[in-house]
């Protein structure tokens, strides 16, 4: 559905070789019925019954925001959660110099303290190196924290000899007691809004019943990238992508009536997003996802399924050239749901 903008193609610049872009909703409605879509060039018609088509982009806005919701606040937390390390660390370390001088530690500490910063910051080299060498951005943002807690940690010690070596004034102590003490009640604030943020993420997930991690949303408030398909002259949005491993995998979502089954026109759909998928990252997915309220199917991307949606695409460029478009069903059930049963000229009552 987030395509829908897109649906003739009128909009975007044409794909090498193709006079029009065919997005995946245009490809759905054509499933459902190929006059059904031809009439749907015309959306601005007074007469089309549009209560449905605003239910279910209410129902697909929602959605989009509680997804958004849960990407921003798991990130946050994350990020509040570093924040603690770091603040337990610095208290941790500043305690640790406060008790040495409490306890008037001698030069031999002092010097081990130095001999201990200086392993610390050849292990934050060698972390370095590694980040240099790793290809892919996840691994290197890891070794870069790893590097960053490395480097603290050998300032605080090298810190800590130092001043035990220089005999500093024993009521630094006091101060460094206090001061890891402030440190301490920050790491417990950021704790608790990490935990908070992770708390309310958490809650959407479940309501949301997504397990995995969210690679795309389509949202009206802030348009996501197109996903384009230059060598078919194909593009979409899935309403979203959940990233299973390396897998991408689109979920196409349905708002209304639950059907026994998945319906042809949706089948297509999704099948199209897989391929645009296909050509985005450089392998299939396995299969696409559509979901009908709590209801959800698994939709096999095999190479059947693929070669019927570019037949179909062929299909809906043919017809673009002759206009001679008429209904394909004798399903009075069907012209019943269509939102454009009162413009269309082959209905059945």
């Amino acid at each position: 559905m987030g395509d829908s903008q897109i649906t003739n193609g009128s909009k975007h610049t044409p794909a090498q070789g193709y006079d029009e872009i065919i997005s995946a909703s245009a490809l759905e409605k054509f499933g459902y019925c190929p006059l059904s879509w031809w009439l749907s060039k015309d959306e601005a018609d007074e007469e089309i019954d549009k209560k449905p088509l605003e239910k279910g982009e209410k129902a697909h806005a929602k959605v989009a925001e509680d997804l958004t919701g849960i990407v921003k606040g798991e990130k946050l937390a994350r990020e509040f959660e570093s924040v603690v390390l770091w603040f337990a660390i610095a208290a941790s370390l500043i305690s640790v110099m406060g008790i040495s001088l409490v306890f008037k530690a001698g030069l031999d500490i002092g010097r081990i303290m130095g001999v201990m910063a200086l392993i610390w910051i050849l292990a934050a080299c060698y972390f370095l190196y590694k980040a240099e060498t790793i290809s892919t951005k996840r691994s290197r943002m890891i070794y870069q924290r790893i590097i960053l807690i490395f480097a603290i940690v050998a300032t605080i010690i090298a810190l800590n000899s130092v001043i035990i070596l220089n005999e500093v004034d024993p009521e630094v102590a006091e101060i460094a007691q206090a001061v890891s003490l402030a440190w301490l009640i920050g790491a417990c604030y950021f704790l608790y809004r990490s935990l908070k943020h992770f708390e309310l993420a958490t809650t959407k997930r479940k309501k949301q019943r997504v397990h995995h991690g969210i690679a795309y949303i389509d949202s009206e408030e802030k348009k996501p990238k197109l996903f384009v398909s230059k060598k078919y002259g194909l593009a979409g949005r899935p309403d979203f992508v959940i990233l299973i491993g390396d897998e991408h995998i689109p979920v196409e979502l349905k708002t209304g009536r639950v059907p026994r089954g998945p319906l042809f026109s949706h089948i297509l759909q999704v099948a199209a997003y897989c391929v645009l998928i296909e050509e985005e990252f450089g392998r299939p997915p396995p299969y696409g996802i559509i979901r009908y309220g709590r209801v959800e199917n698994e939709i096999e991307y095999e190479s059947g399924l693929r070669e019927l949606v570019l037949s179909k695409i062929s299909e809906m460029r043919y017809l673009m050239k002759t206009g001679d478009v008429h209904r394909n069903h004798n399903k009075p059930g069907k012209c019943k749901f269509c939102s454009r049963r009162a413009i269309c000229p082959e209905r059945l009552d």
